[in-house]
């Protein structure tokens, strides 16, 4: 297994471009068979990251989960304090709401429970 502290720093601008992103998120959308982990009645468009901790080597339901299109813009708007969408570095501007705040931590945790049973759903 890879240290922490031996690991390149990622750009994350090329990374979430990549294949292997696009590759690795594609996986995690299979484990819950294509469903979102907050909207599991919504089709998931993309995995969503929980934490930057672990850029390039990302483990499903840790570091990301899988989300829709409106799920991930309640995350980064609603939730991030804003109307419309945000990103990470406009919401971290304000270090009394910096990224995942209380909201979207808990909000992270019920998804990850919701993952776990949409991925023992499959083999039922």
């Amino acid at each position: 297994m890879l240290n922490t502290k031996n690991r390149v720093k990622i750009n994350y601008y090329y990374y979430i471009n990549s294949y292997e992103w696009k590759n690795k998120s594609r996986k995690f959308r299979k484990k819950t068979g294509y469903k979102c982990q907050i909207f599991p009645w919504l089709k998931a468009k993309s995995s969503h990251h929980t934490t930057y901790k672990n850029l390039g080597y990302e483990k499903w339901n840790i570091d990301c989960i899988v989300v829709s299109h409106s799920a991930h813009k309640f995350i980064h708007g609603w939730l991030a304090g804003s109307r419309r969408d945000i990103r990470v570095s406009q919401q971290n501007k304000n270090p009394k709401n910096r990224y995942p705040n209380t909201f979207q931590r808990i909000i992270h945790a019920y998804a990850r429970i919701v993952g776990i049973v949409l991925y023992l759903i499959k083999f039922i």
